[in-house]
């Protein structure tokens, strides 16, 4: 089996996001959320103390305390309006990150061909040999690293804390949610920084495992080639039928010439229907061409003249059907003037 060693073409990273196989990092995905719930929490940090600030004054009223009955129902609508005028917000915008996360990283591929069933991961075999593969095992550390560091994010900012929390065994209710907030804005904060730093590193290593799940070998290369420019036999074909037809197309317009001017690289056919018209260029060529030109131009008895000077400069100014110029007009009507002496 040949060595799978060359980087993909453009075709074939083409094909595969039809298929739907494209970079896709579930962290970086996840990031953007969290990234999104905790700016939302810390913009609207004040709306929610108010919201729970409300509830507290709710739960703990005297009139809760000495009618139970009359005013618990009351106290679940507080409730169930605090959690969803606090909640909703938030979920909305994390559902839109969400969204914008995968679509920034697939672009809106839609590849029906992935919800097909696989009948070969049904396989108990190549399942263990999913599980304990290079890439899980590459997962399993970042996730463990990841851990370490929320582990020790955790213990700086308790830590950090220590002393703030001791000082809130004498306070009220309100500066306890206050310091209690400010903890956990400061540690979803610095989450998000590690969430990120984790996001980069694991969309790095899928892009590499995408890269390297696509790779070819020569063989693959030579097949796609095959496949998008034709067998090499068939294109000769055609190209020799593209050649034949431009050939005979090309001496209908060269015997048509009323003077063909050359040098040892191009060749041009110029036609004058009268007094009445310019003198037109009706074919020219370089190279294989101008030898075509030369030789019909010999079969057709057309008048041919060696001018390489006034042949480089018609096929360099004049494109094929456009008259020649006003300051060709001079050594045209020369080479004219002989063609019809020798026609």
């Amino acid at each position: 089996m040949a060595e799978k060693d060359q980087d993909p073409t453009p075709k074939r990273l083409r094909d595969a996001r039809k298929r739907g196989e494209v970079v896709f990092s579930t962290d970086v995905a996840s990031t953007v959320v969290f990234a999104v719930v905790v700016v939302c929490m810390w913009l609207g940090g004040g709306a929610l103390y108010s919201l729970l600030r409300e509830l507290w004054l709710h739960a703990t009223s005297t009139s809760l305390l000495t009618q139970p009955e009359d005013r618990f129902a009351e106290l679940l609508l507080h409730t169930g309006e605090a959690l969803a005028w606090g909640t909703l917000p938030i979920m909305a915008a994390a559902a839109a990150a969400g969204i914008a996360g995968s679509l920034a990283q697939v672009g809106g591929v839609a590849a029906w061909e992935r919800l097909k069933p696989d009948v070969s991961r049904m396989n108990p075999a190549q399942g263990m040999q999913r599980i304990f593969s290079t890439r899980n095992l590459i997962n399993l550390l970042k996730m463990s690293v990841k851990t370490l560091l929320l582990a020790g994010l955790m213990f700086v900012v308790v830590r950090g804390f220590v002393d703030t929390s001791l000082k809130l065994g004498y306070a009220n209710p309100a500066a306890i949610m206050t310091a209690a907030a400010h903890m956990v804005l400061v540690t979803f904060g610095w989450a998000v920084v590690i969430f990120a730093l984790m996001a980069a590193v694991d969309y790095a290593h899928e892009h590499f495992e995408f890269m390297k799940q696509q790779r070819m070998s020569i063989e693959d290369i030579r097949q796609e080639y095959k496949e998008v420019e034709g067998d090499p036999v068939n294109q000769s074909r055609r190209r020799s039928a593209h050649f034949e037809a431009v050939y005979a197309s090309l001496g209908d317009r060269v015997r048509m010439a009323s003077a063909v001017i050359h040098s040892a690289r191009t060749a041009v056919a110029l036609q004058y229907l009268g007094e009445t018209d310019l003198p037109r260029v009706i074919a020219r060529g370089e190279g294989e061409v101008a030898a075509q030109i030369r030789r019909f131009a010999g079969e057709g008895l057309v008048p041919m003249e060696f001018e390489p000077s006034l042949a480089e400069r018609i096929y360099s100014e004049v494109p094929v059907d456009q008259p020649i110029p006003r300051s060709l007009y001079a050594p045209v009507a020369t080479l004219l003037r002989w063609a019809q002496g020798h026609g």
